[in-house]
């Protein structure tokens, strides 16, 4: 028995996407492996989920806010089953990996990726987020400002 198009098509896609979606986890996730788990965590949810997706807009749009639901659930249970002692714990890899987007706080990075590297619209990239278009072009600008901030310093001490 064939399986319906539907599923073979959203796998299709969700192959071309895989790293559009691994740069999206990176933004919301606190390391590489986890950013990986998300993205499996996310393929696997839209796979089983497949019959939601009914083709209108553009799927990214949909897994995005996917992952992002998904991180934010994955965020409260860790919350909630763990208590890290700050003093004890060792730098995560992504603090001791950081590059200029990994650099900036939360939110900001990811408006940054979905504006301008993605390219959603601002009320896509908003949807996304689960925010209104105006915190997300405050959040976007704010990463700007902070990226050419941060290359500056850097131009200055290469000097």
């Amino acid at each position: 028995m064939s399986q319906p198009n539907a599923i073979t098509d959203i796998r299709r896609d969700l192959v071309a996407l895989l790293p559009r979606l691994r740069g999206f986890a990176l933004t919301l996730a606190a390391s590489a492996p986890e950013a990986d788990a998300l993205v499996r965590d996310v393929c696997a949810k839209a796979i089983q989920k497949s019959h939601h997706w009914k083709g209108e807009g553009r799927i990214e749009s949909w897994l995005f806010s996917m992952m992002r639901s998904t991180s934010v659930e994955t965020r409260k249970k860790r919350r909630a089953e763990t208590t890290v002692d700050v003093r004890k714990s060792a730098p995560s890899e992504h603090a001791l990996n950081a590059s200029p987007l990994s650099s900036l706080p939360d939110g900001l990075a990811s408006a940054f990726l979905l504006g301008d590297v993605e390219g959603f619209s601002y009320k896509e990239a908003a949807a996304i987020l689960g925010i209104s278009s105006d915190v997300f072009a405050k959040r976007l600008c704010a990463a700007r400002l902070r990226l050419a901030s941060l290359g500056m310093d850097t131009a200055e001490r290469r000097a």
